[in-house]
């Protein structure tokens, strides 16, 4: 789509959904959902997918007692 410059992502520093949960872990914090953002070209729009974490993704944790 040709939305960002060339060169702005490095994949060999992206981190998986795994990864992060792990970070997350070892600083404290319990991960309690995750979802991917998908985009549809046809519609124009974003959604929300409990399945598709393949690129964009969010989390949410929560801070151990």
């Amino acid at each position: 789509m040709r939305w960002l410059p060339k060169g702005t992502h490095e994949w060999h520093k992206f981190i998986t959904p795994d990864e992060l949960f792990a970070l997350l872990r070892g600083a404290g914090l319990d991960p309690v959902d995750r979802k991917g953002f998908v985009f549809n070209p046809v519609s124009w729009s974003w959604s929300l997918s409990d399945r598709d974490l393949s690129v964009n993704y969010v989390t949410a944790s929560i801070r151990r007692g």
